[in-house]
């Protein structure tokens, strides 16, 4: 018997061990082609493609639905990897709203120092709590305003119709201003904008080039929100990962330092490109921009109510970093002088 023993024990010390059976799952998204986040996802792409641990059916175009919709089947696990920002993630998580409020970020640095400190672990226990993980974020860039003239003064965007998200930290402030408020998915901007049903907006860079430069040739730089996406998981279906494919999730989508610089070179390719092709491009002079902000700023109250929940113990952490950002910076000024 204990010879037998011995046979088997090193016939199963010889045996050939087993790879794990590929991560598969669906990756959705939306994004409009040939976009710089189209870019990205292709990035994202060929890593996984080129790993045998995972195996991903790509619906990156909107093939699957709204981001509300995506959300919702990321918590169902009927679509295991996704995107959205946090206006579509918000009407599932209201809290997600407190971080896109309306000038809220004044710069780029500071943007960056509350993504690189803070951001994850707060929106991390709301994403748990039904059923989803977080993964990464991504840049979708600084909002400014497109319709048929220019916005440089909050008082001219007072009576335009204009196209608005049902998120409160757009809503509220669009009201505030006056805006004719229009609430439409971001699929039906194009149409409403041919029929006049809406005049304009707000968006990114990327989305005015490709989708709405043509209906509404006026683009304001008013940067009063800071857009973000968030990269997310069905929470069941990452717990069964490996730790190399775990790995390989890591590398196609924890890559928001350089992901987010490609989103910034690209935006001021843009814009370069629209006033060489003669578009009516506006920046704010610092007295435009200061009427702005103060009329952004004076609406968070009302928009943290709004939204309820935990938001305003959100912003409360929101602006801790924003202090810690200035007294940082200030030590660097002064020791550099």
């Amino acid at each position: 018997m204990s010879r037998l023993l011995t046979t088997l024990f090193c016939l199963v010390l010889a045996a050939p061990t087993l790879a794990a059976d590929p991560l598969s799952g669906r990756a959705a998204g939306s994004v409009p082609k040939g976009s710089v986040w189209d870019e990205h996802w292709q990035f994202r792409k060929s890593v996984l493609m080129g790993s045998p641990e995972v195996d991903f059916e790509y619906y990156i175009y909107g093939e699957l639905g709204n981001e509300e919709a995506m959300v919702n089947s990321l918590r169902r696990d009927r679509v295991q990897v996704s995107s959205s920002s946090l206006w579509g993630l918000s009407s599932t998580i209201p809290e997600a709203a407190v971080l896109s409020l309306p000038y809220l970020f004044e710069s780029a640095e500071e943007a960056d120092y509350f993504y690189d400190c803070c951001a994850g672990d707060i929106i991390k226990p709301y994403l748990e709590a039904i059923g989803i993980a977080f993964l990464g974020w991504s840049e979708a860039g600084w909002t400014g305003f497109y319709g048929p003239k220019g916005y440089a003064d909050p008082a001219l965007v007072n009576g335009e119709k204009l196209r608005t998200p049902s998120t409160p930290s757009v809503a509220v402030f669009f009201q505030s201003l006056g805006v004719d408020t229009v609430f439409l998915g971001i699929g039906d901007v194009v149409p409403a904008l041919q029929t006049g049903l809406v005049e304009g907006g707000a968006s990114s860079l990327p989305w005015y080039v490709n989708a709405f430069k043509q209906h509404a040739p006026h683009y304001t730089l008013t940067g009063h929100h800071y857009e973000s996406t968030i990269i997310m998981a069905s929470k069941k279906w990452l717990d069964t990962a490996t730790p190399a494919q775990s790995a390989v999730l890591d590398k196609a989508f924890n890559v928001f330092p350089s992901q987010r610089v490609g989103v910034r070179e690209d935006a001021a390719k843009k814009i370069a490109g629209l006033r060489a092709d003669g578009a009516f491009v506006y920046d704010l002079t610092p007295d435009q921009r200061a009427r702005w902000i103060a009329a952004a700023q004076a609406v968070h109250p009302a928009i943290l109510r709004d939204i309820g929940g935990d938001a305003e113990a959100i912003y409360a952490q929101v602006l801790a970093a924003k202090a810690e950002f200035k007294a940082r910076s200030d030590q660097d000024v002064q020791a550099n002088d």
